[in-house]
C-alpha cells in the first residue's frame, strides 16, 4: 500500500505543472448558479452552498447549461439524497461534499489538505475546476448579507496573475458569477468544517479537486 501512495503522489506531482511553466491566466467556462436560483433564501437554500457548488461542478463536466429551474432541481434533489441517506444535509465538509459529488454525480473529486492559492492555481492549470470550503466572513464579501455565513463553498473557475486574483462562481449572491477575489484574501478564509462555526477559523485549509472524465 505504501508504494502505491508513493506512486500515486508522484504522478500527481508529474502531471500538475510546475511554478514556472503556469499560464499567467487561466478560465473556464462553468455554468454559475445561486444557491437560491429564484431568490427564496429559505431553507433549504440557505444552507445549500456545497450543493450548488457541486450543481455547478457537474453541470461543467456534462456541458450542459443551468437555468433556474434547473439548478433548482438539481440542489433539491442532492438535499433530498443526504437526507435519504444521512440524515442531513447542513453543512459538509470537504470530505462529505466530495464524497457526495463522487455517489450523486460519478464525478471525480478528490480531496487535498494543507493547500494554498497557489495549489488550486496548478489545479486550473491543469484542466481542472476546484471547490473549497471557507470561513465565510473573512470574504468580506459586500453582497453577503451581513455578517456573511460562517461556513461556505466556492467555486474556482480560474486565476489572474496580474491582479493576483482567483476567479470564482460564488453561490452566496446572485451576482456571484465570475467574483474574483485576491489571493490574500482566499489564503486567509480557506478552512474546512470542523463542526462549529466558533471554530471554523482552525480548521485546516482544504480543496476538492474535479477532474474531467477524460483525463
Amino acid at each position: 500500500m505504501r508504494c502505491k501512495a508513493l506512486l500515486i503522489a508522484l504522478f500527481v506531482l508529474v502531471a500538475l505543472p510546475t511554478d514556472a511553466a503556469l499560464p499567467s491566466s487561466v478560465l473556464h467556462d462553468v455554468p454559475f448558479t445561486s444557491q437560491a436560483p429564484y431568490a427564496n433564501w429559505k431553507e433549504p437554500y440557505q444552507d445549500a452552498c456545497e450543493e450548488a457548488s457541486v450543481v455547478m461542478a457537474a453541470a461543467w463536466i456534462q456541458k450542459k447549461p443551468l437555468t433556474q429551474k434547473i439548478a433548482d432541481t438539481m440542489i433539491r434533489d442532492l438535499v433530498a439524497y443526504q437526507i435519504k441517506t444521512s440524515g442531513d444535509y447542513k453543512d459538509t465538509n470537504a470530505e462529505q461534499t466530495a464524497k457526495l459529488a463522487r455517489d450523486f454525480y460519478k464525478l471525480n473529486a478528490r480531496v487535498q489538505y494543507n493547500v494554498t492559492h497557489n495549489d488550486i492555481r496548478k489545479e486550473l492549470a491543469a484542466g481542472n475546476i476546484v471547490i473549497a470550503p471557507m470561513a465565510g466572513q473573512l470574504l468580506k464579501n459586500p453582497y453577503y448579507t451581513r455578517p456573511g455565513p460562517a461556513y461556505h463553498m466556492l467555486v474556482f473557475i480560474g486565476y489572474d496573475d496580474a491582479k493576483k486574483e482567483l476567479i470564482t462562481n460564488d453561490a452566496g449572491t446572485r451576482r456571484g458569477k465570475q467574483y474574483r477575489y485576491s489571493y490574500v484574501t482566499i489564503d486567509r478564509a480557506l478552512h474546512d468544517w470542523g463542526g462549529s462555526s466558533t471554530t471554523i477559523t482552525k480548521g485546516r485549509s482544504a480543496m476538492i479537486v474535479i477532474t474531467p472524465s477524460s483525463a
